[in-house]
């Protein structure tokens, strides 16, 4: 123990030892609690409901204003009598000359001092249930987290982090609602301290210049050229010779199903997953792109959409993500396009990205062709090994994944078709 500390911590005992409210004062038990459990529907995760002209109304200024009020400590009440207002200073007092010892007397501190919140867009999404769940279940033991859902609104998730600002957490992980309202918050999480990870939606480059700011996801232009990949292992050196050219025009007609407009992931899926098929030696032609923003009634509606005008032309559909696949999967089944049977008999491919649970499951049936593993394991335990050291303030020199620009870590994704499925179901 310091001498600052012994000192605070001698008087505090000096005075205690006058005052009788010691016999009255209880143990605290320390534990460690989920203050708000993951929920698939957006009603029930939102942890405050906005309407919608209070969220349009609010800035991040104004919000981060409140905030800064709200987080000052206020006055005991004019009630309480002179020793219950000393015995609660003084127990204050002794407390703070404790914890000081213990972290003076440490290199860092101790997991059990470490509290985390969670920041998630839209607690619906297959994806980001599926990953946040994994990385709930393997929080070291002792650390103290909670969890919070946009349920898609940015405004949401702007109040949902501004009024944690200053109230002792350590850590966001946030899986941001737009990626480009990132800047102003990591310049109040940096004043205040708090480290921050970014997972699945990238921030701009300018957002994440501070100290503990990282970004962790995939790299979406390289899940496209595996989609394109994949369907060349499908069509074969001459695409003309093969049975998927339904118009014998010897170019591959394609319709693409799109993530979310803007979203950094589904435009460079988009594009490279055609530039790869291009240069691999293939004519291309784009039918259709339809913006589905992730979902699985969306990509029903999406195929609804153009289907009537290009049934007789698609030979080949690309899908952002596996939910949008099997919406789109839905409707042809619905409608008798798409039968039992096994890929032989369907007449045009299908190839997503992620590699949900759903999304194995019609790759089973045959019904998508294959997918790209969005590795959501692979990037939740890249999340944990950040989290564990950024907690005992170690060095990123022997970090064990690749991070690039000091602030990027990118996991790579597997291939999967109705081959290996089985493997990644296992597992």
């Amino acid at each position: 123990m310091n001498t600052t500390s012994r000192g605070i911590l001698t008087t505090a005992t000096g005075m205690l030892s006058q005052s009788r409210s010691l016999s009255q004062s209880r143990s605290l038990s320390r534990s460690r609690s989920l203050s708000l459990s993951l929920s698939r529907s957006q009603s029930q995760s939102q942890s405050r409901s906005l309407s919608q002209s209070q969220s349009q109304s609010r800035s991040l200024s104004q919000l981060l204003s409140r905030s800064r009020s709200q987080s000052q400590p206020r006055l005991l009440s004019q009630s309480l009598s002179l020793s219950q207002l000393l015995s609660r200073s003084l127990l204050l007092l002794l407390s703070l000359s404790l914890s000081l010892s213990l972290c003076l007397s440490l290199a860092g501190c101790s997991p059990a001092d470490y509290k985390i919140a969670f920041f998630i867009y839209k607690g619906s999404d297959t994806f980001i249930t599926e990953l946040t769940e994994y990385m709930i279940e393997n929080v070291p033991d002792g650390i103290s987290f909670t969890l919070h859902d946009a349920g898609g609104s940015q405004a949401v998730q702007n109040q949902q982090i501004v009024e944690l600002i200053g109230n002792g957490y350590d850590l966001f992980i946030i899986n941001a609602v737009d990626r480009l309202a990132c800047s102003s918050i990591m310049e109040k999480c940096e004043r205040e301290g708090i480290s921050v990870i970014f997972f699945n939606r990238e921030p701009p480059q300018d957002a994440l210049m501070g100290s503990n700011i990282y970004y962790i996801g995939i790299a979406p232009d390289n899940q496209g050229e595996k989609q394109a990949e994949i369907a060349a292992s499908l069509f074969g050196e001459n695409f003309a010779r093969s049975r998927y050219d339904r118009n014998n025009d010897g170019i591959v007609q394609v319709a693409i199903i799109k993530g979310e407009q803007g979203h950094q992931d589904a435009e460079k899926r988009t594009d490279s997953c055609i530039s790869r098929l291009r240069s691999l030696g293939y004519q291309v032609e784009v039918l259709t792109i339809s913006v589905a923003d992730w979902e699985r009634q969306k990509g029903y509606d999406a195929m609804r959409g153009f289907y009537s005008q290009f049934s007789e032309d698609i030979e080949l559909l690309f899908c952002n993500n596996d939910d949008m696949a099997v919406g789109a999967i839905d409707y042809l089944l619905g409608t008798g396009v798409y039968s039992p049977g096994g890929k032989e008999g369907l007449p045009f491919p299908i190839i997503g990205v992620d590699g949900t649970r759903v999304g194995l499951e019609v790759i089973e049936k045959g019904y998508l062709y294959g997918t790209v593993q969005n590795d959501k394991i692979g990037q939740a335990d890249a999340i944990l090994t950040l989290t564990q050291y950024i907690i005992e303030g170690k060095s990123m020199d022997d970090f064990p994944y690749l991070i690039a620009d000091d602030h990027f870590i990118y996991i790579d994704g597997d291939v999967i078709t109705q081959e290996n499925a089985a493997d990644y179901i296992e597992s």
